[in-house]
């Protein structure tokens, strides 16, 4: 069970690659955008703290690493290039948690 949940997790991630990429760099990626994506991880965040299972840990460390790494680049392509795996890391997290 534990093999087809990642598997599944890495086909929708694959598909969804283009469109979080395409997502991170349509807008501008400034203060409005890393509070937009906090809240969506402390969303998630919130959802796991009701389920006895720590199944999406891994992907919760991941999207706040990059979410870290994301405030502190300067530079405009760094910060797109983080914005699109913020946006890749948060999408398996909410598939990891249970649901889009």
């Amino acid at each position: 069970m534990k093999i087809k949940q990642t598997l599944m997790v890495m086909m929708v991630a694959a598909m969804l690659s283009p469109a979080s990429i395409a997502l991170a760099q349509s807008g501008p990626i400034d203060k409005a955008y890393e509070d937009g994506k906090a809240a969506e991880i402390s969303s998630v965040k919130l959802r796991l703290a009701t389920q006895s299972a720590t199944v999406a840990v891994q992907e919760l460390n991941e999207a706040e690493g990059s979410l870290r790494r994301l405030k502190e680049a300067k530079a405009s392509d760094l910060r797109r290039k983080i914005a699109a795996e913020l946006e890749m890391a948060i999408t398996r997290l909410k598939i990891a948690a249970g649901g889009q």
